[in-house]
């Protein structure tokens, strides 16, 4: 599960994600941190600014108003300074109730005291000038006091001082120090005491309990610490299960492979594997890879070059064997041609001797026996078809040889095609009715064709004679011939159609030299017809038809010229 780890790269790799992740998020969340208890002090300073107000506009309604009277309760005083001034410090009501008169001083700390008592938060009244113990500054309260006396009227107006502290070991508390100023209202009780209007005559330092809030404070950072930690585990485990999957895992593999085809191709290779548990470790395994295709494809240009070396050498190799084999052929074609030549003349002498005994036998007929006169004419008929066979087989062979070497002669003249097959019917007319063979003809009168007249003759002849040794007893050989065009070029197809058994073996088998259906014959007369139509640059087939076989070949037009 753990083998990706094998791989420098995926350490790497995620050594690289986590301090990612740590740089873009982890700072982001300390400036969370920070912007959280800014953003919380700043609504407590909000908060202890409305206090603030609140106890002004108090005061300043109380002042106003000269004071107020409130019932007397058992455990308050008559406030003993507004009798030093003359105010009516104590008053019965109609219904008899004691009311006792308050300045904005006192009812700010009753009001103090109640707040304390439900831990909301406390405040006070301090001054350097105090006139009651309960207002004496503390340390932090002189403090502020000090910096206020050294501001001038426009500063006082946004001056204040806070801070934090441990009232005890348990209670932090939040101080927010605000000044106050006197006015109008404040001169009837503080004149006497040299203050005038716009003088920093004492401040109000207000009490706000943080427990609750850095408790508050401390869930959020823990929430939030909870949240980064989880999505950095699960951010790793996400990226090593799709790494491990996509990446690592067929990187691993392939690394494996390539170690593999080392070891196993070049033996000498694989030290570098042990060089990679050494100080001397490519970066990563890219490069072990990179490495590896460079040095596959070095090996493949090597085999290239070395396959196209020994492809050069057997490509003159053959060439020479080929050139040795054309000039064996081209021998093999000119003694053949000469053997024919030289068996053809002692051939044609012995026919002329045949003919002369021949006619002597006719002139000596009374002379001679009529038993030996018959005999001796049968022997010399004989001798005279064999002869006339055996150079007609050496014609055919020169003619196929000449062909094969590519010397074999055309006279091409432009003739209609209906004449040619004319010629070829009557050739053949007595061989046809020996079976009472038919011949239905199937061509244009206006068709011409250019071409070498004898030898499409002896084509047309070859394949019409051997659909009438083929065809059955009362047939009919169709003869057809068209116009046809191959890849935009025009020619001549003929097609010769017979109502025989068709064919039993690969038609290409049938355009062999000495290829033989039947015992009679030399088996060369589809490959001399064959030769004769590649001679004109054209192509014959066979294939089966519905009741037969067909022959077929095309003559081009474009490539010969008359």
């Amino acid at each position: 599960m753990f083998n990706i780890f094998k791989l420098r790269i995926a350490k790497k790799f995620f050594i690289c994600l986590n301090l990612f992740y740590l740089f873009f998020l982890f700072i982001p969340t300390i400036y969370i941190f920070f912007k959280l208890k800014k953003l919380l002090f700043e609504q407590i300073r909000m908060q202890a600014e409305t206090i603030y107000q609140q106890i002004v506009i108090t005061r300043k309604w109380i002042a106003d108003h000269g004071g107020i009277y409130v019932e007397k309760l058992p455990w308050v005083e008559p406030n003993p300074y507004l009798m030093q001034i003359g105010e009516k410090a104590i008053l019965l009501s109609r219904e008899g109730k004691i009311l006792v008169k308050e300045n904005p001083a006192l009812v700010t700390r009753q009001l103090s005291e109640y707040t304390r008592k439900n831990y909301l938060y406390w405040f006070k009244i301090t001054s350097l000038n105090f006139i009651n113990p309960v207002n004496k500054p503390d340390m932090t309260e002189k403090k502020a006091l000090l910096e206020f006396s050294k501001l001038n009227k426009l500063e006082l107006n946004n001056a204040y001082y806070e801070n934090i502290e441990n009232i005890d070991k348990n209670n932090v508390v939040f101080r927010y120090i605000k000044p106050l100023i006197t006015d109008e209202s404040c001169l009837k009780c503080h004149a006497k005491q040299g203050y005038k209007i716009g003088d920093v005559r004492g401040a109000i330092s207000i009490f706000i309990p943080l427990n609750p809030i850095l408790e508050k404070l401390f869930s959020y950072q823990k929430g939030i610490v909870i949240t980064f930690i989880t999505g950095l585990i699960l951010l790793n485990t996400i990226i090593y299960i799709i790494s491990q999957k996509f990446v690592f895992n067929p990187l691993y593999n392939i690394v494996k492979l390539l170690n593999t085809l080392k070891k196993l191709y070049n033996p000498k290779i694989s030290e570098i594997d042990k060089r990679l548990n050494t100080k001397e470790k490519v970066k990563n395994e890219w490069e072990l890879i990179l490495a590896g295709i460079k040095n596959f494809i070095e090996t493949i240009n090597m085999y290239e070059n070395k396959l196209e070396e020994e492809i050069r050498i057997a490509t003159k190799e053959l060439e020479r064997k080929n050139k040795e084999l054309e000039e064996l052929i081209e021998k093999k074609s000119f003694m053949l041609c000469n053997m024919a030549h030289e068996i053809k003349t002692p051939l044609t002498s012995l026919k002329g001797s045949i003919e002369y005994l021949n006619l002597l036998i006719t002139k000596k007929e009374e002379s001679l026996p009529s038993d030996v006169k018959e005999r001796a004419k049968e022997f010399l008929d004989i001798a005279k078809r064999n002869c006339e066979r055996l150079s007609r087989l050496l014609t055919i062979l020169v003619e196929i040889e000449k062909a094969e070497a590519k010397l074999l002669e055309l006279e091409i003249n432009k003739f209609l095609v209906l004449e040619i097959i004319k010629e070829c019917l009557q050739t053949i007319e007595g061989v046809a009715k020996e079976k009472d063979i038919k011949f239905q003809i199937d061509i244009p009168e206006s068709l011409m064709i250019k071409a070498d007249k004898e030898k499409i003759l002896a084509v047309l002849l070859n394949l019409i004679d051997n659909a009438v040794k083929h065809s059955p007893t009362n047939g009919t050989i169709t003869i057809k011939a068209k116009k046809v065009s191959v890849n935009g070029k025009s020619g001549v197809q003929f097609e010769v159609w017979d109502e025989g058994e068709g064919l039993k073996v690969e038609p290409e088998k049938l355009f062999e030299k000495f290829y033989k259906c039947k015992p009679e014959g030399f088996g060369l007369g589809l490959a001399i017809a064959k030769a004769y139509v590649s001679a004109h640059g054209g192509k014959i087939w066979a294939k089966n038809g519905e009741k037969g076989a067909i022959f077929c070949f095309s003559i081009p037009q474009d490539k010969i010229d008359a």
